[in-house]
């Protein structure tokens, strides 16, 4: 996962092999979290790699960044806490305790080195199938964000995440010291918006609330499990703000 000539093999792998519809977990969208940190010199290719996915219109990528290396040089100005917590509860919701950078994580429940386009168009292509999709719309209502989760089976976490769709950083210390890397479809913050236990849901958050820290886009993620037990995405959507 080294090097830019791996890197230019690895996407044009990924516009071949992620061209074709790739099926969601449960229907609609499928999500792709890259756990990924400034200062780590593995990630970058996975960084761009990210960037060729969000051209993809069956496919949601986004950037978590975390915050374990930062002792080694240089701080990650996009990391989130809560994002090295979600990795670290995704390892021990799996059992295997694989906690690493680039790591990517598939529609909650597959993981592969995040930059590793073959193995990502595995995770998308190979997903359990005893799950059923839950019902979602997004959409713009004046200056509200609306969410309707319908009816269905089985108890998950209802989440709303602002993201920024690009951001480029100077990283001036550490082992990426002099690179400047761009970040594709960053998550600057996250809310819940509920359990939900088959029950329709309906709500609404103000626009001004999300676009924050340069948001500029909505995704709601309805997963299977509660905030510190991530399993199976069900149904996720992404709407721009703007």
């Amino acid at each position: 996962m080294h090097g830019l000539r791996r890197f230019y093999a690895i996407s044009l792998l990924a516009v071949t092999a992620l061209a074709a519809p790739s099926p969601a977990l449960a229907g609609g969208k499928s999500v792709i979290e890259l756990f990924t940190s400034q200062g780590c010199s593995s990630c970058p290719p996975a960084d761009k790699l990210l960037g060729t996915l969000v051209k993809e219109p069956n496919l949601i990528p986004l950037t978590l960044a975390v915050d374990y290396w930062d002792y080694i040089g240089w701080k990650d100005t996009l990391a989130l806490h809560s994002h090295t917590k979600r990795q670290r509860s995704y390892a021990k919701m799996r059992g295997d305790m694989n906690v690493y950078t680039p790591q990517a994580v598939v529609n909650g429940v597959k993981f592969t080195v995040g930059s590793d386009a073959r193995g990502i168009s595995a995770a998308l292509r190979n997903h359990p199938s005893n799950e059923t999709e839950i019902a979602l719309a997004v959409k713009r209502d004046g200056e509200n964000i609306s969410v309707e989760v319908g009816a269905g089976q089985g108890k998950a976490t209802v989440w709303m995440l602002s993201v920024a769709s690009k951001i480029s950083v100077q990283i001036e210390k550490g082992e990426n010291k002099g690179a400047n890397v761009t970040y594709f479809n960053v998550v600057r913050a996250w809310r819940n918006l509920g359990a939900y236990t088959g029950t329709p849901i309906r709500t609404s958050v103000p626009v001004s609330e999300l676009a924050q820290n340069g948001a500029d886009s909505v995704v709601v993620i309805v997963q299977n499990g509660g905030p510190h037990e991530p399993g199976a995405i069900r149904n996720a959507e992404i709407l721009l703000l703007r």
